[in-house]
């Protein structure tokens, strides 16, 4: 049983962003009843063993994909050398865990709560051996449901925990309950549809060169996960859980948006790959193109929270939040820079100058930890939302520049579909900061939402043609008779 490519990224995406939507309104009761210090004591410890999840997986994920989709025949003994595989460098992970938590001497709690979410880190780098079998065989269906299964219990298990008052530990028990049973899950499907379970099966040879493979692609993975979370890490040992709270609401409110240029990435990365070896002409084309979509929907989600950032803040999270709003406007300017980034690294990646992305962003890392060594004792959580700004700057910038010297990209396209889209988020971002004064938040972005879209017409991005394209083809679906 196998889907197309199309079947496959509609089953993900729709997985990903109802997985987005369940954890985020999930954090919103966590951070309103726990508090602010609970809070941050409760995001760190997850943010904490995420950063050693590239050191369980090893990049073998994407390379068991690529090899059992290659040779069929051999699907089996490369699931066991990579699970196998993944069970070494899973304790490995666990090990570094606990030996790092116990070297930067956190509280008791803290370091429990680490704890257990290292083992969700181990159960979950386990499935994703499972999963790539599922990928090579293009039926990502399981893989799907196990995501929004997996995180409506979390949902579940931590609602009735927090309604009942119990110890923080079982916020973080909500994660690794339902990563237990995913796990058995897409074990026990891979086994029912494919006939691929586990055996004791290790063959050297596979894992000396899955491993090598692997390799860059785990430098990379290490470097991108201390860039997300370093901040985080040094917040730990530099402010308190308190201010580690408030930076934990911008930070979540700003990830809850990555899926966009993430599925983009993702969508132009073979098309990036393959017209650079057929048409070099067609590569800027399509990377000015995806910068254009960008544009179009980052300038509005990113202007539009501005305004309406004091009352979402408030009203959503609760007053003692308060503190948040400050770093989540400068983390929304941020996300401009972070979501094109996506486009400029997809094409790197795909151009072959994998080593020119690695070091860009060990230098935006670098420049990250730096500029957060001098702002956090001064600015506080504003210096870490200061410093993703610098750093993002810096991976987009540079990142577009390495990218002009390698394909032919329209600098006056660029300029062009930035004005065509700038200012009417701008005017739309100041109308709605002007009304968030006077009438409820989620009215002045209903009409910020229709106020940019009429300027959009009105300066041409879209016209009559488009409109009427876009309710032919929703009419299509409708009318469309079901097998």
């Amino acid at each position: 049983m196998s889907y197309t490519v199309a079947q496959n990224t509609s089953f993900l995406t729709i997985a990903s962003v109802l997985q987005k939507v369940i954890s985020f309104f999930y954090f919103i009761f966590v951070a309103r009843i726990v508090g602010v210090e609970n809070t941050g004591v409760y995001f760190f410890a997850i943010s904490f063993t995420t950063i050693f999840t590239v050191v369980a997986d090893f990049g073998m994920g994407p390379v068991l994909t690529r090899e059992a989709s290659r040779f069929p025949d051999r699907t089996e003994s490369y699931f066991n050398t990579v699970f196998w595989s993944k069970i070494l460098f899973g304790l490995c992970a666990y090990l570094l865990v606990v030996l790092f938590a116990n070297i930067l001497k956190y509280p008791e709690t803290t370091k429990l709560l680490i704890y257990i979410s290292g083992i969700t880190m181990f159960f979950d780098t386990l499935a994703t051996a499972f999963n790539s079998i599922f990928r090579a065989k293009k039926n990502l269906i399981y893989e799907s449901i196990g995501v929004i299964i997996s995180q409506f219990t979390t949902l579940v298990i931590g609602t009735f925990a927090l309604l009942n008052h119990w110890p923080l530990v079982w916020l973080i028990l909500a994660y690794t309950i339902p990563s237990f049973f995913n796990l058995l899950y897409i074990s026990g499907f891979l086994k029912k549809v494919y006939g691929v379970g586990v055996r004791f099966v290790w063959n050297s040879s596979v894992f000396k060169i899955f491993f090598i493979t692997a390799l860059p692609f785990a430098l990379a993975g290490i470097i991108g996960r201390l860039y997300s979370y370093s901040d985080s890490l040094l917040m730990s040992k530099i402010l308190t859980a308190k201010e580690l709270g408030w930076w934990s609401v911008p930070y979540k409110i700003t990830f809850a948006f990555q899926f966009i240029p993430v599925a983009l990435s993702a969508s132009v990365y073979p098309v990036f790959s393959s017209l650079f070896l057929t048409d070099k002409m067609a590569v800027g084309a399509l990377f000015e193109k995806s910068w254009r979509y960008l544009f179009a929907i980052i300038f509005p989600v990113s202007f539009g929270l501005i305004a309406v950032a004091e009352p979402v803040i408030k009203r959503v999270f609760g007053a003692e939040y308060i503190p948040s709003i400050i770093p989540l406007r400068i983390l929304l300017i941020s996300l401009i820079f972070g979501f094109l980034s996506f486009i400029t690294g997809a094409l790197l990646n795909a151009i072959n100058k994998q080593k020119t992305q690695t070091s860009l962003m060990a230098l935006a890392l670098t420049v990250s930890i730096v500029l957060n060594l001098i702002l956090l004792p001064v600015l506080k959580i504003t210096g870490a939302a200061i410093s993703a700004l610098v750093s993002n700057f810096i991976l987009c910038m540079v990142g577009f520049y390495l990218s002009t010297k390698q394909v032919n990209i329209n600098l006056k396209n660029i300029i062009k579909y930035l004005n065509q889209t700038l200012w009417p988020a701008l005017i739309m971002g100041a109308v709605v900061y002007g009304l968030s004064f006077k009438i409820h938040y989620l009215v002045t972005i209903v009409i910020g939402g229709v106020i940019y879209l009429g300027l959009l017409y009105y300066n041409k991005v879209i016209d009559k043609a488009m409109v009427l394209s876009i309710i032919e083809k929703v009419r299509m679906k409708k009318t469309q008779p079901t097998v």
